[in-house]
């Protein structure tokens, strides 16, 4: 039998006759129950979901583990009083004795109940980012801890293992100065590797050592504010650095190619926990050639804000310069093919 569930159990029949969870006694010593409560990268605005990536939506459910033997006891968030209780009552957390306890937790839940939590197989694709209900299932979350009898009220602080990328295309201008009409955008993020893994013990996501260089491809509009977003595992980058390939069809039927190659040097890295925000200014200089995009801002901070208005920073990387664009090669105007170098 679980561990958990026969202390729980125990606890629950106990429970008839006492009017206090820390009246409860096992064996001549008295336990309490632990309560739950948990905010992401310390937010705890009320007005944003767990989607946005810095608060729970109500019955969001977690796994939590407490010292050695209650393992992956899963817990549902009440909205209400900003708590999590456990979904099964016999297998609620409770603390005996006088020592601390270690206590983990980890978003979304998997494996049973009772067992050590499985490390994750993560497989990042166009299809699982391509809206932010898709990519909430990717967004990892892990918070850690300390718990005693005395102290049985826990407050979980959860972070993302994951990176962010969010990369705005924002109209530019054509030769005689008139603003584009951004319409809809096939864009590539180029060079990332796709596959690895969430140790949910540890709260480490990564890469594994053989993952192949691969891309991402998302449809941009007006109803996604031309953005491209994608939750990525943290990664050092490879020497060949990103490109970003994007291709817009105008309103009077001319295709127009877009390139952006990022140098290692610029961005070396995505980190976990981190938003790596890029606003790309699309311009149109009515010829055939693929055009260069213009870096007008980038803000990389902790992923801890909501509807961040991006600021260029004329010291932050990629504003400082244009960044020239390699050939593309012969190119169908029916489609973009991204190329992995």
């Amino acid at each position: 039998m679980k561990n958990i569930s026969s202390m729980a159990a125990l606890a629950a029949l106990l429970l008839v006759s006492c009017g206090q969870d820390t009246d409860v006694k096992f064996a001549g010593d008295e336990g309490a129950k632990v309560t739950f409560s948990a905010s992401i990268n310390e937010q705890n605005s009320q007005d944003v979901s767990r989607v946005t990536g810095v608060t729970w939506d109500d019955g969001d459910e977690v796994s939590i583990s407490c010292g050695p033997t209650q393992k992956n006891v899963f817990y549902r968030y009440n909205a209400a009083d900003n708590s999590f209780t456990a979904i099964n009552r016999f297998d609620e957390i409770w603390l005996l004795g006088n020592e601390e306890y270690d206590v983990t937790a980890y978003y979304p839940h998997v494996g049973e109940e009772g067992t050590v939590p499985p490390v994750q197989t993560v497989e990042i694709t166009s299809e699982n980012q391509d809206t932010p209900e898709e990519r909430a299932a990717f967004d990892f979350l892990y918070a850690s801890t300390k718990a005693t009898k005395a102290e049985p009220n826990v407050h979980l602080n959860f972070n993302h293992a994951m990176s962010r990328v969010n990369l705005k295309f924002v109209p530019g201008t054509d030769p005689e100065g008139n603003p584009v009409t951004l319409t809809d955008i096939e864009c590539y993020l180029v060079g990332i590797k796709r596959n690895g893994t969430f140790d949910t013990e540890t709260g480490v996501a990564a890469v594994t050592e053989d993952a192949a260089v691969s891309d991402l491809r998302q449809m941009l509009n007006a109803d996604n504010d031309y953005t491209f977003t994608a939750y990525l595992l943290p990664q050092t980058i490879g020497a060949e650095g990103l490109q970003i390939e994007a291709a817009m069809t105008t309103a009077d039927g001319r295709r127009i190619y877009y390139f952006l190659e990022i140098p290692v040097s610029d961005w070396p890295e995505m980190k976990a926990g981190y938003s790596y925000n890029y606003t790309l200014t699309a311009n149109d200089y009515m010829t055939a050639s693929p055009t260069v995009l213009e870096i007008s801002g980038t803000d990389i901070n902790p992923w801890t804000e909501v509807n961040k208005e991006e600021t260029p920073d004329a010291k932050a990387l990629g504003t400082e310069a244009y960044v020239n664009g390699a050939e593309w090669g012969e190119m169908e105007n029916e489609e973009i093919v991204p190329e992995v170098k």
